[in-house]
């Protein structure tokens, strides 16, 4: 009986790895496609890895990147011999546009008036106390320049002294002038708009006279003579003769003019002068005119103008007093 039971499952396991080995050779069944309306299988989950410090993130990146282009070497400039300049902007920033220009008054009223005015000049004073040159540093009447200079030839002038003894020096001094004007006869006075195509003119340069002492430089000391900074006592005029006192004659000046909305001269920018001691009176006489200001679409606009007037003008002057400066002013 057992052995019955022993040769049925010896039969049995037989036949399980035949069909075992019948079911290897056979092709494998075609997958089945799934539904066309069956939702997408979700992704396998993707295993967490331990964050890379950025140390080794940064390190691995220029492992990575290729190496840099070799530097450029920097362009050498040449100055060429000649630059071809093209031309400046010609939009001016002070002309405007307008329908009806401004206009003078009929007549121009002047004043009489008297002004203080600075003159500059140096002088070469010889160990006798003659002046042999003189220098005219800024003169505020031109147009007296050659009676001036008469009458600072005729000095008399103390000489400079050194270690006691009389030295040869350049003495500079300031001429204080007070200058009684009286109302110039205009004969001719134009008022031109200045438009942005209007060239912008160079002003004419006259700056107080503080700011004007301060920008000298002078140069070395001329030949034959001692520095004013190294004299114990500076020249000093004991007799002053003045005879450039009065002057009639024609006078001419350019300005360009900005008149208000309300017919108004708000600043004024002198070109051309022919005695720079007209500017503070000419100034002073604009500020009391009234002009009809430019019009744009029947409304007052401001506006800037050419000012050019012409005509003949008397005046006397005095000179009040000499200030002796211990630096030179010359070139």
């Amino acid at each position: 009986m057992r052995f019955v039971v022993r040769a049925f499952s010896i039969a049995v396991l037989l036949g399980a790895a035949a069909s075992r080995s019948l079911r290897a050779q056979e092709p494998a069944p075609a997958p089945t496609p799934p539904p066309a309306n069956a939702p997408a299988e979700a992704p396998p989950p993707v295993a967490e890895t331990a964050p890379v410090p950025a140390d080794a993130s940064v390190a691995a990146a220029a492992a990575l990147a290729p190496p840099p282009p070799p530097p450029i070497p920097a362009a050498r400039i040449h100055d060429a011999p000649s630059i071809a300049i093209s031309k400046l902007p010609t939009e001016n920033p002070y002309g405007s546009v307008f329908d009806t220009p401004a206009a003078l008054p009929a007549k121009l009223p002047f004043t009489d008036a008297v002004l203080s005015s600075g003159f500059f000049v140096s002088v070469r004073v010889d160990p006798t106390g003659k002046a042999i040159s003189v220098r005219r540093d800024r003169d505020p009447i031109p147009s007296l320049a050659a009676e001036s200079m008469r009458s600072i030839q005729r000095w008399t002038i103390t000489p400079a002294r050194r270690s006691g003894q009389a030295v040869e020096t350049w003495g500079a001094y300031r001429l204080e002038l007070s200058v009684e004007i009286d109302s110039p006869k205009v004969t001719q006075a134009t008022l031109t708009p200045v438009a942005p195509t209007t060239p912008i003119p160079a002003p004419f340069s006259w700056p107080p006279d503080a700011q004007w002492l301060e920008s000298r430089k002078p140069g070395p000391t001329p030949e034959g003579t001692v520095s004013l900074l190294e004299v114990d006592t500076a020249p000093v005029p004991t007799k002053t003769p003045w005879s450039a006192d009065s002057f009639k004659g024609p006078f001419s000046g350019r300005w360009w003019i900005k008149v208000d909305k309300n017919g108004r001269i708000e600043r004024a920018i002198p070109l051309e002068i022919t005695d720079p001691v007209f500017l503070p009176y000419f100034r002073r006489a604009m500020s009391s005119w009234a002009l009809r200001p430019a019009q744009l679409k029947g409304a007052p606009v401001e506006s800037w103008n050419e000012l050019a007037m012409s005509g003949t003008i008397s005046f006397d002057d005095e000179l009040k007093q000499i200030s002796a400066l211990r630096r030179a002013i010359g070139p």
